[in-house]
């Protein structure tokens, strides 16, 4: 066929059973399609809320999907095994997992990395299944994106709906922020990818259908790109820019008609418009976050002062450093959620647990070789595809590289801003990329040499490999999801016990997907419970697994100190605080610990390890007022607010830590002058701290005992009042004083009213007795 004659894909209508001899077998693919998009629907039951199970379904489903076509001899072709054997994709990929296995015995914590590999080889084992159902079967591409459309238009439309009951009821901008906006996927970028991922299928589906799935894909379309627009993930919005207008112009150029495309173009372009405007309409009424003023402010967030993109610059380099120490091997697969906690010291709210780009993340687990291996994979994935794309003259070929390529770009992007390698919603993304990409070369016939039947029990044999860990890792996720629950970290006692956690033994994985051990979770359930010996001994074995979070001390340092063991309390608060210096409970703990022992060098070591990045002004308010208490020198106090002055000059917390400070000073010198009968002077120091903090409680406390001292109750009186209206004093003998004022000058009612309130202060019961009958 010339190239004048080339068939354009605006033309073609692909008939839904050309190519199929069996219907059974095309309805048997569309199934297990189905199944696997269920997938997105799963964390909806609250047994599969955690990922984990996730993957344990995918495991189930590969296994049926084996046994499929070991029973369909149709599926037994030789082509498709030489399409493997002859595909750099394929042979890369299984070297990249044969070297991530390797990794594995060079892991500090190995049952990370083979809970990892299981859920590799489920999405290996997958990507094998969809190119074998796929095989002389891509005439099926336009009933599959109507399923994908389908899945998509339930998964947005379940957000939505949710986010509508919610505004009803909730400010926006508080719902933009909430749980609402991860729908199933329990994390934003996680969902807008998962829903992106579905655009290009319903892309496909839109300019292929004439009827009344035409216009059910247009709507599904302004709900999947709703949502994405709500979310404002910018890796998303990225992407959903590159895939449309690449699709947009590539469905124009090839069609001979331009005016019919454009106009087909309009069943795409209106619903992205309209969901655009939805979603821009929706942030005019929620300016209160910088991350929703609009779609267009948020894309031109792109830049070096955005803090999401420094956060990220924080983990790229931990991620290097990493991969540095170990250059060959790596760190081992699945360890870089345990590892990279010690080099991201930039924030005390959470701990990284991703590099938030999956290359970078790979080569610091599994060395340099083989990340750059994984993606080479993705280069040439993008070679390949748009090669058949230009130059190839078979319509179906064409439409399937577009697919495969938009797919490409989806996933591409993800895996450079986010971590989909181990999301299983993003691992049928990368099945539907690779099963396109493999069996996209045409129609190649039956062949009468059918596959050695034990390749296909092997084929069986590998998809149900990483069943006993997933199954495992289900049941550990479930675990996690039970503690989580009782909030052990808060309450006094939960639904679990001590010996309930140490009973399911968890092992694969050993820690949350948070990164603490479940041995650490089992140590806090008995202390809880007064079990010390047993809680001790799982803290231990808890900082062996992660020795980086500093908690098992943590724990450590509050059993020694309700067994009354101070030296050891004061041990473990240091402990913690310098295996996880960015712990602002930690630091505060430690100092004060230290304040009580005068250790003023220890005090100052602390302060020195508080990384530069988050050296703020609250950590040397705490430091500075530790130092006081503790006796450190006037001379060494100066020096150290001198300190602040020049790098928090304007702090207004620095500030008052000074004046807290100064005004003690204040107060103690006012109380000697009053003692040795210098009242004016006494009274002078005690208005010097008043001009530093008119709202400071001890001062106006002070000045009032000043004057009833000097018997002027009428003096004292606004004083004691004044310092009764601010928070801190409870012991009553405000009150008790206030009230004796008040019967000096003759007013029995407040005299009462705060001999009252005076409760069981020294002589407050005795006095309103007398006067207040």
């Amino acid at each position: 066929m010339s190239k004048n004659n080339k068939t354009k894909l605006s033309d073609v209508q692909v008939n839904e059973k050309a190519g199929s001899k069996s219907s059974y077998e095309d309805f048997m693919v569309l199934f297990f399609v189905g199944a696997f998009l269920v997938i997105d629907f799963l964390p909806y039951f609250k047994t599969f809320e955690i990922i984990a199970p996730q993957f344990l379904y995918l495991t189930i489903l590969n296994i049926f999907v084996s046994l499929y076509i070991y029973s369909n001899p149709a599926l037994h072709q030789t082509a498709l095994v030489n399409i493997f054997k002859s595909s750099y994709v394929f042979v890369s990929y299984i070297v990249f997992i044969l070297l991530c296995s390797v990794s594995i015995f060079f892991a500090k914590n190995i049952s990370l990395g083979i809970v990892s590999l299981a859920e590799i080889i489920v999405a290996f084992t997958m990507v094998i299944n969809f190119t074998t159902l796929f095989y002389n079967r891509l005439h099926l591409i336009v009933k599959v994106a109507f399923l994908v459309g389908f899945s998509a238009f339930l998964q947005a439309g379940k957000v939505l709906y949710n986010f509508n009951l919610e505004t009803n009821l909730k400010p926006i901008y508080e719902v933009l922020n909430s749980n609402v906006m991860k729908g199933n996927a329990g994390n934003i970028n996680i969902l807008a990818a998962s829903l992106l991922f579905k655009v290009p299928f319903i892309y496909v589906g839109i300019t292929n259908f004439s009827n009344w799935k035409k216009w059910f894909l247009a709507v599904a379309l302004v709900f999947a790109t709703t949502v994405i627009f709500l979310i404002s993930a910018r890796a998303a919005l990225l992407s959903l820019i590159i895939v449309t207008a690449i699709f947009a112009v590539y469905y124009v150029k090839t069609s001979e008609f331009k005016g019919k495309a454009a106009l087909q173009l309009l069943y795409i372009v209106f619903p992205v418009v309209v969901s655009f405007a939805w979603a821009n309409l929706t942030f005019e009424q929620s300016k209160l976050d910088p991350r929703f003023v609009s779609t267009a402010e948020r894309l031109a967030q792109l830049n070096a002062e955005d803090g999401s993109i420094n956060r990220r610059l924080v983990f790229y380099r931990a991620a290097l450093g990493l991969a540095k120490e170990k250059p060959i091997v790596g760190i081992g697969l699945g360890n870089y959620r345990i590892e990279s906690i010690p080099l991201d010291l930039s924030t005390n709210s959470s701990v990284p647990l991703h590099a938030h780009n999956d290359f970078l993340e790979l080569t610091a687990e599994t060395g340099f070789l083989n990340g750059l291996l994984y993606f080479s994979i993705f280069v040439v994935l993008l070679v390949v595809n748009v090669k058949r794309l230009f130059k190839s003259r078979d319509v179906l070929i064409s439409k399937t590289s577009l697919l495969a390529l938009l797919l490409l770009v989806i996933y591409g992007i993800d895996a450079l801003f986010n971590f989909p390698f181990y999301r299983p919603t993003m691992q049928v993304c990368f099945s539907f990329l690779m099963a396109f990409t493999f069996v996209n070369i045409g129609d190649i016939g039956k062949h009468a040499t059918l596959v050695n039947k034990k390749i296909l029990v092997g084929l069986i044999a590998l998809c149900a490999l990483p069943l006993y860990f997933t199954y495992h890792a289900s049941k550990t996720s479930n675990l996690e999801y039970l503690i989580q629950t009782d909030n052990i970290n808060f309450a006094s006692s939960g639904v679990l016990k001590g010996d309930d956690v140490v009973g399911r033994n968890p092992k694969f994985p050993n820690v949350f997907q948070s990164s603490e051990s479940f041995v650490e979770y089992a140590g806090i359930y008995y202390f809880r419970e007064k079990k010390y010996t047993e809680a001790i001994k799982l803290l231990d074995s808890a900082n062996k697994i992660n020795p980086y979070l500093g908690r098992p001390d943590f724990y450590k340092y509050l059993i020694a100190n309700e067994r009354g063991l101070p030296d050891s309390a004061y041990f473990y608060a240091k402990s913690a605080f310098y295996k996880r210096p960015v712990n602002d409970n930690f630091f505060e703990t430690a100092t004060t610990l230290a304040a009580a022992r005068r250790d003023t060098a220890e005090i100052l070591k602390m302060y020195e390890t508080f990384p530069a990045i988050l050296t703020k002004p609250a950590s040397w308010s705490k430091a500075y007022l530790s130092l006081n208490a503790a006796g450190y020198s006037k001379n060494g106090l100066d020096k150290f607010k001198d300190l602040a002055l020049k790098s928090f000059p304007a702090d207004t917390i620095v500030q008052k830590s000074i004046n807290q400070i100064a005004i003690t000073d204040y107060i103690v010198k006012g109380q000697s002058l009053f003692a040795t009968g210098k009242h004016i002077e006494a009274l002078d120091s005690y208005q010097q701290g008043l001009k530093l903090d008119p709202t400071n409680i001890y001062v106006n406390q002070n000045i009032g005992f000043y004057y009833f001292n000097l018997s002027k109750p009428n003096l004292a009186i606004p004083y004691f009042k004044k310092a009764l209206d601010l928070p801190g004093l409870n012991n009553g003998k405000t009150e008790f004083f206030l009230g004796l004022c008040y019967l000096n000058v003759g007013d029995k009612e407040n005299a009462c009213k705060y001999f009252k309130q005076a409760g069981n202060y020294p002589d407050a019961e005795k006095l309103l007795v007398a006067n207040c009958r």
